[in-house]
């Protein structure tokens, strides 16, 4: 669960086709289109392109994405209005997924933390019993908790490939290169591979 429809490309953007290529069911829960991330086009503009970008990938990697339509910057406050709780409790009801991913507590995002903590008060009022994790986008510092490592080695040209679809962010994309690319191999090291991605084990 994530609060832009490019997030999981940066965080988890190799772990998601692997599992998909092992025939799990992966579904994409999307806050929020980040319509404001071009202030001199029309909100509904950028929505519309973010969405059919989404979609694209969505074909490409295998996967299934679920929209909830918030304002951005408005995360928190929305998600309480439109009981947002009770849409995800569903979704985890009917999926019954054995993990769940969601954003990082630490991520500078002011929208990335509201979604942390929306997903893991909701997650924790409904008793989910499945395995919780958080993967980094923007995070500069790591957290004191316990780290899952998936070897993406086999699948990180699809994730770089995934992040090039979201046209529309080139420059936050373009920003992240370097630094997904770093994260990539030194969590490789640490997993003995050539390239891995990281996760927080919040339950």
């Amino acid at each position: 669960m994530r609060s832009f429809s490019d997030d999981e490309a940066v965080g988890m953007g190799g772990t998601i086709p692997k599992f998909v290529q092992e025939g799990k069911n992966v579904i994409v829960v999307v806050f929020s289109f980040g319509e404001k991330s071009h202030p001199h086009y029309k909100e509904e503009v950028i929505s519309n392109i973010r969405l059919r970008e989404t979609k694209s990938v969505d074909r490409f990697i295998g996967r299934k994405s679920i929209f909830f339509g918030l304002t951005e910057g408005k995360i928190k406050e929305e998600a309480k209005k439109m009981h947002i709780d009770s849409r995800i409790k569903s979704i985890v009801q009917f999926f019954k997924p054995e993990k769940i991913f969601t954003l990082s507590e630490l991520d500078p995002h002011p929208d990335h933390r509201a979604v942390h903590e929306f997903v893991v008060e909701t997650l924790s009022n409904m008793k989910y019993k499945g395995d919780l994790y958080a993967f980094e986008v923007w995070n500069i510092v790591n957290e004191n908790k316990p780290v899952m490592y998936v070897d993406i080695s086999d699948t990180f040209n699809l994730k770089l490939k995934t992040m090039k679809q979201f046209r529309s962010q080139w420059l936050s994309i373009y920003l992240l290169w370097l630094p997904v690319y770093i994260r990539a191999r030194l969590n490789g090291i640490k997993n003995n591979c050539r390239y891995a991605e990281k996760f927080y084990k919040l339950k």
